[in-house]
């Protein structure tokens, strides 16, 4: 018997008990998409990716995959939508807006400037306005900006393949137990309400760990949320992991500010409109620097004349989705 045949004994129990874990997570799921879910918020569950990434890992790593009961159980409100449809934000775009290329500006690392936070929350929008889980005084700052009409989401730390970047407190790390694993997913999740959903702040590391965002991605399932990659690295596992386990997902298109500096901002903006007029809609992700807040102001000004329209994320979610069923369909 060659090397490749042969398996870890801990591969192999833990094989079983996964086996035991898909069947209890189809039937979860089975029952959770019959329970008074609307055709528009349903979404496939992949019970065979979700094999296939844990089915990846070996020995001590399959332990690491083998998501308990628990992470999978959904629990399902009587009857009510996911949570990333229940807090989007209230504004309606018109039909002919409607019509439009889209375009979701996401504005990361907010809630340590309030400065700032309190200078977009004025912004006409809707923006997305992502909230770091560990700045002060949440509460009054992500509530300004949902009564303003923007949405929010919870800019989740997670590792960074630099040992020099610290992505903050409760931040997500690769060596950390189960249960401090699941315990920080908890904590950054509590720390403000009304949010659609979850992006990452930093997470090179974190995002191309399979095993990890199996785990990540349990959570979002349960709590009905959306996951917005920012793709931090090329080799991101968020799409794959979020499929398998039914969570709504897209990816940022475009970073707006690499380089803090008004004129690169606007190409890059510039570029983001061409990814909208091709595929219909994009997702930009900016900071809450001065020369970006600047850059937008202006930007603003143009999109009647352009004939583009800005949304929040959930109606990116949505248009995406409404194409996966079409494709589907076809």
């Amino acid at each position: 018997m060659s090397n490749s045949q042969i398996q870890h004994p801990i591969a192999r129990s833990a094989k079983v008990y996964i086996g035991m874990v898909l069947i209890v997570f189809a039937g979860l799921m089975v029952a959770l998409f019959s329970n008074g879910k609307s055709e528009s918020t349903a979404i496939k569950v992949d019970n065979a990716d979700l094999v296939a990434i844990i089915e990846e890992y070996q020995g001590d790593r399959v332990a690491r995959v083998t998501v308990s009961i628990n992470d999978l159980e959904a629990v399902v409100p009587e009857p009510a939508l996911p949570a990333w449809v229940s807090n989007a934000s209230a504004t309606v775009p018109t039909a002919a807006e409607r019509k439009k290329p889209k375009i979701a500006i996401i504005i990361d690392d907010l809630g340590l400037d309030k400065e700032a936070s309190k200078r977009l929350t004025a912004f006409p929008g809707p923006l997305t306005l992502a909230f770091l889980p560990y700045a002060e005084d949440l509460a009054p700052q992500t509530a300004a900006a949902k009564e303003a009409g923007h949405e929010l989401m919870v800019h989740l730390p997670m590792q960074s393949h630099r040992s020099s970047a610290d992505p903050g407190n409760n931040a997500l790390l690769a060596g950390l137990s189960y249960e401090e694993f699941s315990k920080r997913i908890n904590w950054n999740l509590a720390q403000f309400e009304g949010f659609v959903g979850i992006n990452n702040h930093m997470g090179s590391l974190i995002t191309e760990d399979p095993a990890l965002m199996v785990r990540v991605m349990a959570r979002l399932r349960n709590e009905g949320l959306l996951f917005v990659d920012s793709l931090t690295t090329p080799n991101s596992m968020g799409k794959r992991a979020a499929k398998a386990l039914g969570v709504p997902f897209v990816a940022r298109d475009v970073f707006l500010d690499n380089e803090r500096d008004r004129e690169y901002i606007l190409r890059q903006l510039e570029t983001t409109e061409k990814i909208a007029r091709l595929r219909g809609y994009a997702i930009a992700i900016g900071h809450p620097y001065d020369v970006t807040l600047e850059a937008l102001e202006e930007w603003q000004k143009t999109l009647d004349f352009k004939d583009l329209t800005l949304v929040p994320i959930s109606q990116i979610m949505n248009e995406a989705l409404n194409r996966e069923r079409e494709a589907a369909a076809s």
